[in-house]
């Protein structure tokens, strides 16, 4: 495998993990809002979670697509 393509593939692994963490700490907080009745907070907070939620979906994507080496190497211009 070649340097960069396991350079990417490494980024993109901590990536996903960080995203777990993101998305994790993001659901407790929509139950914390909720469980307080914050509900304006609370669908803001939604909102935030599904962001979260399709940029950690585009990292797996994205691994996916290094780990199968259908990408190409950078340009080194």
């Amino acid at each position: 495998m070649n340097g960069w393509l396991e350079d990417a593939i490494t980024m993109e692994r901590r990536h996903i993990l960080e995203g777990e963490k993101r998305v994790a700490r993001q659901e407790a907080l929509v139950a914390e809002l909720i469980g307080k009745r914050r509900d304006d907070l609370a669908r803001t907070a939604k909102d935030v979670l599904g962001i979260l939620r399709e940029s950690l979906e585009l990292s797996r994507t994205r691994l996916r697509t290094l780990e199968g080496g259908l990408c190409e190497p950078p340009n080194s211009n």
